[in-house]
């Protein structure tokens, strides 16, 4: 075995090492919360792929070849397996793939069908089609095999292209779906720093970047010629991706995983947490919720903050509001945004930057500690806060009162 370029080899290794461990974790947790399938998905997809390089050193030549046509199924499987893993992640029931789902994997289905009709070409003929490049092998085929030969290489040459449209589809997709994701978070919880997916933002992001010279190098080597690249640099951004997708993925818990068990107990005109962004008519044009009905919940709602000081709890929810004032969690949220104008979000930090103020001024803690006090997880959340509701930073709002 002889290794032209060591450092690159290494590199690829590495990143076939790391899918390979990660995937393993993801399949055992598969059992517990199917959360996890479309990643280990995702993850083996981009295996295959990583393994060409690795498959022109280590294997014989006819695996080489198996190698490169289930590439094809393994591409057009990586962005709707991470889409399909984005709405896993921010669904409000724990999910299971639906006859819905199946459509996202169509393009993936015809690159399988396209491999399998590959594989069974006779061999002289994949060799020159995927080894030797040698196309004037195939003029001396019979007509029908030229005709299947050719029609095979104009939809793999089209599937392939298509990559491009699919992935740039499914990357407005996830984003759309995590901005609604994070609107949707703040009608249940009143901390969301942990459940925000900043880093599949970033990812994305970062995706995105090696995704555009990806397609961009893809076009031109088809179309015209190649754009010069460095491989190690290629190599490294792409272990980078794919270890931090791999390292968040095994962390990351569904972010509405407290509510799984909400709709059991349901009542039939509540709206679903991750239904389509809806104006307050349409979300609510089903609830039987009247306004005395909503006038005695707002009461309770004050009585909870004010004097229960339910507030104070860095974990509180939704959920955890309706057990304690004995309301449906549907019926609070409906009163929260039609009788008192505001969010769950912003109404139980309004309650915590209020007494926040009064700490503030009453005592010489710091920040933090005041932070802590009154239920923020951390100080940058209660910045945010506290300036949004006060339109100042709360050690000017200590300094202004002290001057005053």
């Amino acid at each position: 075995m002889i290794v032209e370029q060591p450092a690159l080899f290494a590199l690829n290794v590495a990143t076939l090492c790391v899918i390979i461990f990660s995937a393993h974790q993801l399949i055992l947790r598969m059992h517990s919360q199917h959360v996890y399938r479309p990643l280990a998905v995702c993850l083996l997809s981009i295996g295959l792929i990583a393994m060409l390089p690795i498959s022109k050193v280590l294997l014989p030549i006819e695996w080489q070849i198996i190698n490169l046509l289930v590439s094809l199924p393994a591409l057009l499987l990586i962005a709707p397996s991470l889409w399909l893993y984005t709405k896993a992640l921010t669904s409000n029931t724990p999910w299971q793939l639906s006859r819905h789902d199946i459509k996202h994997l169509i393009p993936a289905c015809i690159g399988c069908t396209i491999t399998l009709i590959a594989l069974c070409l006779p061999a002289p003929y994949q060799h020159a089609i995927l080894v030797n490049d040698n196309l004037a092998l195939i003029e001396q085929a019979p007509s029908l095999l030229q005709i299947l030969i050719y029609g095979l290489l104009i939809i793999t040459f089209i599937s392939v292209l298509g990559w491009v449209l699919q992935s740039a589809w499914y990357f407005y997709k996830i984003i759309k779906q995590l901005r609604d994701y994070h609107a949707k978070l703040k009608d249940v919880f009143a901390s969301t720093e942990q459940k925000e997916l900043h880093w599949l933002v970033w990812l994305l992001s970062s995706v995105g970047g090696v995704w555009l010279f990806i397609a961009t190098n893809l076009v031109f080597d088809n179309l015209l010629s190649p754009i010069p690249h460095s491989p190690h640099l290629h190599a490294t951004l792409v272990l980078l991706l794919v270890y931090s997708l791999s390292l968040w993925g095994l962390r990351q818990k569904p972010g509405f995983v407290e509510c799984y068990d909400l709709d059991k107990t349901s009542e039939p005109d509540k709206p679903p947490l991750n239904a389509p962004s809806a104006s307050r008519d349409e979300k609510y044009q089903r609830s039987a919720l009247d306004a005395q009905q909503a006038q005695r919940i707002a009461t309770k709602l004050q009585r909870a903050m004010q004097g229960d000081k339910l507030y104070l709890d860095p974990a509180l929810s939704l959920p955890k509001l309706a057990a304690h004032i004995c309301a449906p969690s549907h019926y609070i949220s409906q009163t929260l945004n039609e009788t008192l104008d505001i969010r769950f979000f912003d109404f139980v930090n309004q309650h915590r930057v209020d007494a926040a103020k009064h700490t503030l001024v009453q005592s010489d803690k710091t920040i933090l500690d005041v932070a802590m006090l009154v239920g923020f997880n951390s100080k940058s959340a209660f910045y945010a806060a506290f300036k949004k509701h006060t339109g100042m930073t709360p050690s000017a709002y200590r300094q202004q009162d002290s001057t005053d």
